[in-house]
């Protein structure tokens, strides 16, 4: 590999690339069962983690006054979920812990943020991916809080046995460690509206026994690439070092594209300003 032309190797990097998932699903299915080793998963997520960092730095973007990381949380996490249970509102089924939808929407308003019922199920099962499975729930819209590790997967030591924390539970746990009781602001991406921070509020309600958690969301609109909305499903991204390198082909239309010229980080936050925050 790699030839006499002198372009192999970028060939069979860009083959890599293409097929980079595949590859991986196709190892985990076979061998992801088999590791052992607990540093990888931290390891892994470091690499991206340093990233991002580096492309913050590179924009201009302050560091946040504090940085947190799940897996720093975990004995708060323990502990946050056995109080939700003493309340009422949760229940262990083999090995797993779920939200009880049904017992909290007895004394709370459940999907404050939510209010078409329009694709929810949908929108649930995307959200929760493979936290959705319905193995020893009561209903359906349960959502995991603490979720029974498979071989292979990260896993911690708790009351109910070994496993990871569900995804919701990390940020409610995170913030009321950090912040308390109430949040005045509350931000993130519109596509975390349901099911992620309706969650975050009601088990941070179930927690503290109150009504209200949060007194104001922000929700920035969908970030658009072309004529689509990005998602991690259409794979339609560039990462933030290709756009300063330029030569990116975006689609605008479905017979046309564009090869992007490269930006500075001035001129990427330039045209992010120009847009209203809210709106895609």
């Amino acid at each position: 590999p790699g030839g006499g032309g002198g372009g192999g190797w970028t060939d069979a990097g860009a083959l890599i690339d293409s097929v980079g998932d595949l590859i991986a699903n196709g190892l985990d299915a076979e061998k992801g069962s088999e590791v052992t080793d607990q540093q990888i998963f931290r390891d892994h997520a470091a690499f991206y983690e340093n990233e991002y960092l580096e492309d913050m730095a590179t924009l201009g973007v302050n560091l946040p006054d504090v940085l947190t990381r799940v897996t720093e949380f975990v004995p708060q996490v323990v502990d946050y979920i056995q109080k939700i249970m003493d309340n009422g509102f949760a229940y262990e089924a083999q090995g797993s812990v779920y939200f009880d939808i049904r017992k909290y929407q007895s004394s709370h308003s459940y999907r404050k943020l939510s209010f078409s019922a329009a694709a929810i199920k949908a929108a649930f099962d995307e959200g929760e991916g493979a936290l959705a499975s319905c193995d020893g729930k009561r209903c359906e819209f349960d959502f995991a809080l603490w979720k029974c590790s498979k071989a292979g997967e990260p896993c911690w030591d708790s009351p109910w046995g070994q496993g990871r924390p569900g995804w919701h539970i990390e940020c409610s746990v995170m913030a009321s460690d950090l912040l308390g009781d109430t949040l005045d602001i509350h931000g993130g991406g519109i596509d975390l509206c349901f099911p992620h921070h309706d969650n975050e509020l009601a088990q941070a309600e179930a927690y503290y026994g109150h009504q209200q958690w949060v007194n104001y969301f922000l929700h920035s609109g969908h970030l658009n690439i072309g004529f689509q909305k990005m998602s991690k499903s259409l794979k339609n991204f560039f990462t933030i070092r290709e756009i300063f390198k330029g030569g990116s082909v975006m689609r605008v239309s479905e017979d046309e594209t564009v090869v992007l010229p490269p930006y500075t980080p001035r001129q990427l936050r330039l045209l992010f300003m120009m847009y209203q925050w809210d709106e895609p």
